[in-house]
Formats: structure tokens, sequence, C-alpha cells
């Protein structure tokens, strides 16, 4: 928008009066995730018998809480939007590039920060199989690392959610929520939080907004472009802790692919790679786009 010479003089006058009202300063901390067990090779990763995800976390390498657990971000820019501001944070911390950004909320409790006045903005990055396997700390985080949220419960107003590093477990953050009419759920205690800042709420927050999301699309996040449906069954039911049994799959299969707006459609004559093991291939699939 064009400013007038009368423009300039007011706004030269309306920030002599800012000085009255104290500034919070704005920041964005991402939420990293990834189907786990990324980094095996393809013949290793179909041998998972689930799916889990992985969150990125980093060591902080200043005060305050240094040496402790925390979401990579970081400060906003005056030149930036807030969502740039995330994605340079992630770059500038673990190297990670973002290609899909979902707002979690914003966060604003007065002593959420010791050291000022802090508002952060909370982003989903996600990430698909592969992606982010040359991870690595930089800036103010003394390193990055991916660790695997398995078997985590939401539900009856508690959530569980356990962090492994490998096969041992991280830390487990548990707690309370409500229950929202719109869907998803508001976080009211986090307990035994160890991790940096209030990241624990963040991320809990992170899995009840994203399962506040239509699911079945929220799949397609975590998949390459072409599946087979067993790789789609495998990512729903993570996300919704809901088993497709096996008699049921015909059903399932056909709320896909036969309703008056299929979110599948068979990807003709093409067939899984089974990479030499003996069984008979499955059949590809991909998003509609219609």
């Amino acid at each position: 928008m064009k400013r007038t010479a009368d423009d300039m003089k007011k706004i030269a006058e309306y920030r002599k009066t800012l000085g009255k009202y104290p500034k919070p300063s704005v920041t964005a901390d991402i939420i990293a995730v990834r189907p786990a067990y990324s980094e095996l090779e393809e013949s290793q990763w179909r041998e998972n018998p689930e799916f889990a995800l992985e969150v990125l976390f980093i060591r902080r390498g200043q005060w305050p809480y240094e040496g402790s657990w925390a979401l990579p971000g970081g400060f906003i820019r005056p030149t930036e939007s807030v969502d740039e501001g995330a994605r340079r944070e992630l770059r500038e911390e673990t190297a990670l590039e973002s290609e899909h950004l979902i707002p979690v909320g914003v966060f604003s409790k007065p002593d959420r920060d010791m050291r000022a006045w802090v508002i952060s903005n909370a982003f989903v990055s996600v990430h698909r199989r592969g992606q982010g396997c040359h991870v690595k700390g930089g800036d103010d985080a003394a390193s990055a690392k991916w660790l695997t949220l398995k078997l985590p419960t939401v539900g009856d107003g508690r959530f569980h959610l356990p962090f492994y590093d490998g096969v041992k477990q991280a830390f487990c953050l548990s707690g309370t929520y409500r229950e929202e009419d719109l869907g998803g759920g508001t976080v009211l205690s986090v307990e035994k939080n160890p991790l940096a800042f209030d990241h624990a709420e963040i991320i809990a927050q992170a899995f009840l907004r994203m399962l506040s999301f239509d699911t079945k699309k929220l799949v397609f996040f975590f998949l390459p472009e072409k599946f087979t449906l067993s790789n789609y069954i495998d990512v729903y039911q993570y996300l919704t802790r809901y088993s497709v049994s096996p008699a049921n799959i015909p059903s399932f299969r056909r709320q896909l692919t036969a309703t008056k707006e299929p979110l599948l459609e068979v990807c003709e004559g093409e067939w899984e790679d089974l990479g030499g093991r003996a069984h008979a291939p499955a059949k590809l699939y991909r998003r509609r786009n219609d």
C-alpha cells in the first residue's frame, strides 16, 4: 500500500506512543515428524511390523535449559513472516528443510520463557520416509536427533506419548486434556515435564490437533506418491489407534475407492517392487485429485 506524506506523519506520531506498551518477542517452535525407521534400507523397513512416527528434537547448547531436549525453533526477524521464520529456524538448527507446515496454535503464558515475555507460534512440519537422514545441530542447538514415538494413547481426557532413543525410553509425556466440541482437545496439564520451556505442552497439543483432522487425508502426508493398501492401513491404524481387521479390509477399501468422493485410485498396471521377497506383489494406489 502506498503511503502518503500525511500517513507518514501520523505513523511517526503513533510510534511515539508505543513506548508505554510492553513489547513481546515472537518465536516459532516446530514439531518435525516423519515415519519411523526412515534410515533403514528398503528391505529392512518393510520388515517393520507396524508404522510409527519420529519427532525431531535438539539438545540445547545454551542457557537456559542447556543440555535439555527441546523443539527446534527461535526468534522471528522483523523482515519475515512467522512461517518463514519457522522454516529458517528449522533449517539453521537442524539442516532440515520444511515442505508442509501445519499451524498448531499460539502459546503465550507470561511465564513460559524465564528470559522475557515471549509468544510462540507452533507448527507441525511433515516429512516423508527418508527425509531428514542428515540432520545435525546448528546455531544454538548442540545436536539434533529423531526420537521414536511408540504406542501413544489418547482418550478419556488423558494422553501418554512415550519417546524412545533406540530401544531405551528417553521420556514419556503424560497429562490431561479437555475434549472440544469442534474436535481435538486442549491440553490442561503435563506431568513431569522433561523438556525445555513449555515444549511438552506444545507437542501434546500438536498431536491432539492432528487427531482432529480428517485422518483418512492426513495419512497422505506420510506416504510416497504411490503406495499399497497395506501401507495406507499401517499409517491409518497408527494415527487413529483403530485396528482394521483382515475381515474388514474389503469394506475399508470400498470406503476409500468406491464412494461418491473417493480418496484413492488404482495405478493401473502398476505393482509394488518386492525387492526379491517371495510373495505376490500388491497393487499400487495413489491419492485421487479431482
